[in-house]
């Protein structure tokens, strides 16, 4: 099934991540405008670990419901997590909703100060 998959398809998440990476990497040579390297990372960070917990539950089942239990075994352990898997769509996913949150901040469709409590523009 893999293969029968467009390229760009099959090439995407890479691409899509790697301009996360080039993004940051000019943050360290361009003025901040909005978002600054450090930001980027903790927020992307943030987002990553909040995207993680939300695909543990994909397509999990456990040992009893495929009928193999491991002898002194939890039976709603999972037989397969699958975790470099959801790992990846993880990244896909965080490199995409980092990319939104980039270009809202950078080009300034967004501003703190539309926040209570922000701290004044300088």
């Amino acid at each position: 099934m893999a293969a029968s998959l467009n390229p760009v398809f099959k090439w995407a998440p890479f691409l899509l991540t790697g301009l996360v990476v080039v993004l940051w990497v000019a943050q360290l040579f361009l003025p901040d405008q909005g978002v600054g390297f450090v930001t980027g990372i903790v927020v992307f960070l943030l987002i990553w670990w909040m995207v993680f917990f939300t695909t543990l539950p994909l397509g999990v089942r456990s040992q009893q419901e495929e009928g193999d239990v491991v002898p002194g075994s939890e039976p709603g352990a999972p037989r397969d997590p699958r975790l470099k898997w959801k790992m990846a769509l993880t990244t896909t996913i965080s490199s995409a909703l980092w990319l939104v949150y980039f270009v809202a901040f950078e080009f300034g469709f967004v501003s703190l100060e539309l926040f209570p409590g922000a701290p004044p523009a300088a």
